[in-house]
């Protein structure tokens, strides 16, 4: 499986300001695939990290 196969990702990021970042990364990595998103923040993530993605896929 690889990147082709993610059907549906959820983003939870620590702060609201990382959206637009956030959304460049995941056009980026998914070479401007488009699939079902969702962003949510999250300020109860472990203080050290800034994005926590949650992807499926199918075979």
């Amino acid at each position: 499986m690889g990147v082709d196969n993610i059907v549906r990702l959820t983003s939870y990021l620590r702060d609201p300001s990382y959206a637009e970042a956030n959304a460049k990364a995941r056009m980026a990595a998914l070479g401007g695939r488009r699939v079902p998103t969702t962003a949510i923040v999250a300020q109860t993530l472990t203080s050290d990290w800034l994005v926590e993605i949650e992807a499926v896929a199918a075979g």
